[in-house]
Order: C-alpha cells, then structure tokens, then sequence
C-alpha cells in the first residue's frame, strides 16, 4: 500500500461548488484519533478527522440536472465530462446515478476545447496538472468508502475517495457527506442514497 503523506490543502482557483450559503455546523463524534499511531491507517483516518474539524462547512448542492450515460458500469458521463468508477458496488453507484456526486463539481463547467496531444505535450508537469485537474473531462475515482468512525448520526454519512486524472500519477483524497434527514438507525444505505443531498465535498492531500 502507498504511503500517504499530507500536503496543504490545495486552494485552486475552481473549488467544488456549493449551491447555497455556508453555514458552520459543530458536529458531535466518536473519541478524537491522536497519535502517535499503530498504522498508516489510522494515520489516514486522523487526517479526515482533522480535515472536518478544520474545513467542514454544511452545504447545499444541487443534483446533476441533465441526462446521465452510463457505459458497462463504470464510465459515467455528464454532459462533457466524466467519471471513470473501479472498485465500487451497485449501491455506492447510485451516488453517480443520481448524480448526486458529478465532475463539475469538482472543476466547473468547462467548456473550452481541449488541446492537442502536440499542444499538452509543450506544456511543463505542473501546467500539465492544472490543465487537467481545470478540465475534469476523463477522472477516475476508486477507494471509496464510508467513514463509519466520522458519521455518528443516522442522518448523516461521510466518505472518502481517491480522484485521478489524466497523466497525474498521484490521485488527489477528496471527503464528502451525504444527509438524509428522513434517516434513522434501521434505514437501509440504499434507501439512504436514494433520498439524500450532498452537504459536503472537500478536496484532500495527494497521495504520495
């Protein structure tokens, strides 16, 4: 497994994009993570913790409102980007077959034609990196779970995941929350997906 190292938080020029006014909300939790620590995990694990004790806001996002493709299960489509899916189950799926979660989210709706192979090839790594993660036309997410230690309320689930782009050999961690304030302790994640709204997505640190 890679080592993960955390980096600043990167603060770019497109953020993911909320739909309403922020609004802090102090949250109740299991017992603090502290190190020093018995894993890389836990190492992990105390980086989201701090990630919502430092950055959370509860937001309003709005759904994807146009057609959603779907091919073979893997590839989601919205509009003129993607998400390319590995290692996820039907349930998790919803969360992009709703679209709940989508790539202009995370960088805008670009509609700018994209460069040549020549025209990418001129450019350094890190315009190379800038230009992709701008694009957000052909991302992968894979790692995807759900923070059972961060989400102690029925009403509320939180996850994490890894974003890769195009020619970027380091995925980026990115953290979301779910609410479903019609939710108890016996509903069903499914039914839970199927009934909820985005109210979080914040990007990470790079893995290493």
């Amino acid at each position: 497994m890679k080592l993960l190292v955390a980096i600043l938080l990167l603060t770019f020029s497109i953020d993911c994009k909320p739909q309403s006014n922020t609004e802090k909300i102090k949250t109740e939790k299991s017992a603090e993570l502290k190190p020093p620590f018995k894993n890389q995990g836990e190492q992990e694990n105390y980086w989201a913790q701090e990630l919502f004790k430092k950055e959370y806001k509860k937001l309003s996002y709005e759904l994807y409102q146009n057609e959603i493709k779907e091919k073979v299960g893997t590839e989601f489509i919205y509009g003129n980007k993607s998400f390319n899916i590995y290692g996820v189950n039907e349930t998790l799926k919803l969360i992009f077959k709703k679209g709940i979660l989508y790539p202009q989210l995370i960088s805008g709706f670009t509609t700018e034609k994209r460069k040549s192979e020549k025209e990418l090839d001129s450019l350094s790594p890190t315009e190379r990196y800038f230009y992709e993660m701008n694009r957000g036309d052909n991302l992968t997410i894979t790692n995807l779970e759900e923070l059972n230690f961060l989400s102690d309320s029925p009403k509320i689930k939180r996850f994490r995941f890894w974003l890769g782009r195009p020619k970027s050999a380091n995925p980026q961690v990115y953290i979301f929350e779910l609410s479903n304030e019609t939710a108890d302790k016996n509903t069903e994640l499914k039914d839970f997906i199927k009934n909820c709204k985005l109210t979080f997505l914040k990007e990470g640190w790079l893995i290493i």
